[in-house]
């Protein structure tokens, strides 16, 4: 089908395209070109640092804590927040939770963190290899 599309060319130009032909990725079944092993050393690194991923917990008060979430998502570190101090139904403290959670969204926009409310009284934020 792509030949009713295709414009006329020179006769030498579409000779040069035929003997330089091209594949479409065909995902598993592309041809191999090369081969390559991977390095054990490069694993054992990528394992080691998975292995020093820690969970912190923050009791959440004010929007002072905020630059220790954001140090921790760019750390690496998973961050469970106690937010029952925050969240007792009164409107200024739910108002000021709005606020913290706001800015700790948009503080790790760009590491790609996810942030879940786990129950009414704890709330999660992991970094972007951790998907919740």
């Amino acid at each position: 089908m792509r030949f009713l599309f295709r414009r006329k060319q020179n006769d030498e130009v579409s000779q040069e395209k035929s003997t330089r032909r091209t594949y479409p990725s065909l995902g598993v079944f592309s041809p191999v070109v090369e081969t390559s092993q991977s390095d054990p050393r490069k694993e054992l690194k990528k394992l080691n640092e998975l292995e020093t991923i820690f969970v912190r917990s923050k009791k959440l008060e004010s929007l002072a804590d905020v630059p220790f979430v954001v140090d921790e998502i760019k750390g690496g570190n998973i961050v469970l927040l106690d937010i029952s101090g925050l969240n007792d139904g009164n409107e200024q403290t739910h108002l000021e939770l709005r606020r913290i959670i706001e800015r700790i969204r948009s503080a790790t926009r760009g590491y790609e963190a996810d942030i879940a409310l786990v129950n009414d009284a704890c709330m999660i934020v992991t970094p972007n290899f951790v998907k919740l």
